[in-house]
């Protein structure tokens, strides 16, 4: 055993399929093999932040005709993703993914390697030596032809707790914006924008969660269908209002890009959860806003 390991990795059977957990003493991740081993939940203190009310990681739409229903998705829970290779890594060695093991460690990184039609991908999540934060890099390379029904990439899906209704942005040049999520249910699209830094609260919770990008990413605007469901043209960060949770979703410029094949980009996003008072999660989520390395 590793003297005083940050974090524990359990693989284990649930729902007659392959899972594993990554815990520290605050937080909880885990992820599911059927769902193309994409997370599932992010637990901080033992409250969900983010949970399985829907699906996380990067997803592909492909239009196959011009009708508003001709158009299906590739990844996570939609299925479709080919995955090449999985693999955990536990203070830089390979660990076997057995049915029923456990593993501990300082430092634990997870590696994908899949494929989502146009675009391969590889999903790379860190779990840090800190134990309090996550960082995930995806990064994908053109494999087909974007021009051939590839509409957009989702980069990253975060199913967050219908709880967490507070939020302000970080926008460029020191500029920022907020508002609260009514819960209305009515798939309504707050935020709209490019940011550089994202904090959710919760006032019945006293946690919070900070996403942040080591830049601000260029985000892809909104198809027809979307326009009427929030305030703007540009999707970019945009946060859904659904009947079981509050999705976040990153849809970045990959069409107006002039990729070609073999190209290859990435990004990445540090996740933080956090504990606060409500007359101070802005101060405290706003600290935690430093670069994802």
């Amino acid at each position: 055993m590793i003297k005083d390991p940050v974090w524990t990795i359990k693989t284990f059977r649930k729902e007659q399929g392959n899972w594993f957990s990554v815990k520290s003493n605050s937080l909880y991740i885990d992820f599911m093999e059927e769902w193309a081993w994409t997370i599932r939940n992010i637990r901080y203190m033992g409250d969900d932040i983010v949970g399985e009310s829907g699906a996380h990681g990067s997803v592909v739409r492909m239009d196959t005709g011009p009708g508003p229903k001709e158009y299906y998705y590739i990844g996570t829970s939609h299925g479709h993703e080919t995955v090449k290779s999985f693999s955990i890594f536990v203070d830089g060695k390979e660990q076997q993914c057995d049915s029923v093991a456990i593993y501990s460690g300082k430092k634990v990184i997870i590696r994908k390697e899949s494929n989502l039609g146009p675009l391969d991908h590889i999903m790379e999540i860190t779990f840090p030596v800190s134990g309090n934060y996550i960082i995930a890099k995806h990064s994908y390379k053109v494999v087909g032809d974007l021009n051939r029904g590839f509409s957009f990439l989702f980069a990253f899906m975060h199913v967050l707790n219908k709880e967490l209704i507070q939020w302000f942005a970080e926008l460029e040049c020191g500029k920022h914006i907020e508002g609260k999520i009514p819960n209305k249910c009515d798939s309504r699209l707050a935020l709209e924008s490019d940011i550089k830094m994202l904090i959710l609260y919760s006032q019945s919770m006293k946690k919070g969660v900070t996403f942040v990008y080591p830049e601000i990413y260029k985000g892809a605007d909104k198809i027809s269908a979307e326009m009427k469901l929030g305030t703007t043209t540009h999707f970019g960060n945009s946060i859904v209002d659904r009947k079981n949770d509050n999705k976040l979703y990153f849809r970045p410029e990959v069409k107006e890009m002039g990729y070609e094949l073999g190209d290859t980009f990435e990004y990445s996003v540090k996740v933080i959860p956090f504990s606060s008072e409500p007359n101070e999660w802005k101060t405290i989520g706003k600290s935690l806003s430093h670069p994802t390395q």
